[in-house]
């Protein structure tokens, strides 16, 4: 028993110290806020697990504290999952939003209906509404997580780091879901959720001290095999999910979608397509811009580059003119001409 119990209280500690990092020293990585809010929600939920298994007399605040984090697992889940799928740069407000309805809602109930004197509310209806909140956010996050491990869910060895965790977390937090909503009916034992938690959390900070570049092996110069087709898929992806259209879209976010590692989506754009990642991205904006051109007569040139995805006005006019020897203006005067 004392081995479990020091397994999950360094999971707890651990968790909260990576969370409040992530959140608080991390503000410019939107997805990692989201993951550090996500760690916290968890540690304060299974912290409370850990004093209810171990200890003979639990304060019944501690209790009231580790459900209500319970409120923001599956939320945080996924909202983790859309930042790194719709690319986010910066929090919407609309997700701040959910934020503070979910946590207003949260303090209002527990000031109105403390767990010290309503014990009954609390394991009725309220810890049914947290379940079944955790329990549909996380479907939502395991759809966003599906959509992004799609190309490679049937080949795990092709999988990139970022992917590789993306699936140990997510593969993760269904078990730990699935752990605390059976043994709300008494079918587990929520220990086993604390245990998860940290054999998980070590983990992925294991497989992210071993992928340094000390141990990571040299990328060798051997040809890409099926360049053709992997370089076919993704323009197929270009064109279905147009990634191109974030205007601060790197390599390494289109390797994520493709189900490539990062060295081998820039091997396959400058050896199979022979221009490099910048130009590929280029082209398919300007092919987006040349079709809004027909479709969109209501926009601006100008609007019609940011709509494709290009930053500047001037970068748009230059791709444009570089591409298409000609300018935006000619191409839609010549278009009007033919309509």
């Amino acid at each position: 028993m004392s081995v479990l119990y020091l397994l999950s209280s360094l999971g707890v500690i651990n968790g909260l110290l990576i969370g409040a990092f992530l959140v608080f020293r991390n503000q410019n990585k939107v997805a990692n806020a989201y993951l550090g809010g996500l760690l916290l929600a968890l540690s304060l939920r299974i912290g409370k697990s850990v004093f209810y298994y171990f200890e003979d007399n639990v304060d019944l605040l501690i209790l009231q504290i580790g459900l209500s984090a319970c409120t923001f697992i599956g939320p945080f889940f996924y909202l983790y999952t859309k930042a790194i799928y719709k690319q986010h740069r910066k929090i919407h407000t609309r997700n701040t939003v959910l934020l503070i309805i979910l946590l207003a809602s949260i303090l209002t109930i527990g000031s109105v209906y403390p767990y010290r004197n309503h014990p009954a509310i609390w394991n009725g209806y309220i810890i049914y509404g947290i379940y079944y909140i955790w329990a549909v956010f996380t479907l939502l996050g395991l759809y966003n997580a599906v959509k992004m491990l799609k190309p490679v869910i049937l080949k795990p060895s092709t999988m990139s780091k970022p992917q590789q965790h993306l699936a140990m977390l997510t593969i993760a937090m269904l078990i730990i879901n699935l752990t605390y909503q059976m043994a709300l009916y008494g079918l587990f034992t929520y220990i086993w959720g604390a245990l998860i938690f940290s054999f998980t959390l070590y983990f992925l900070l294991g497989r992210m001290l071993l992928s340094s570049k000390f141990f990571s092996p040299k990328p060798t110069d051997q040809p890409l095999a099926n360049a053709s087709k992997k370089l076919e898929e993704l323009n197929v992806l270009m064109d279905t999910q147009k990634p191109y259209i974030n205007q601060k879209l790197k390599l390494d976010n289109l390797a994520v979608q493709a189900g490539l590692s990062k060295h081998s989506l820039s091997k396959l754009l400058n050896e199979e397509y022979r221009h490099g990642f910048a130009q590929y991205v280029k082209e398919f904006r300007v092919k987006e811009a040349k079709q809004l051109i027909h479709t969109r007569n209501e926009l601006s040139l100008e609007g019609i580059g940011y709509e494709a995805g290009f930053s500047s006005k001037s970068s748009f006019f230059d791709a444009f003119k570089k591409i298409t020897n000609s300018t935006p203006s000619e191409y839609r005067k010549s278009h009007q001409l033919v309509a």
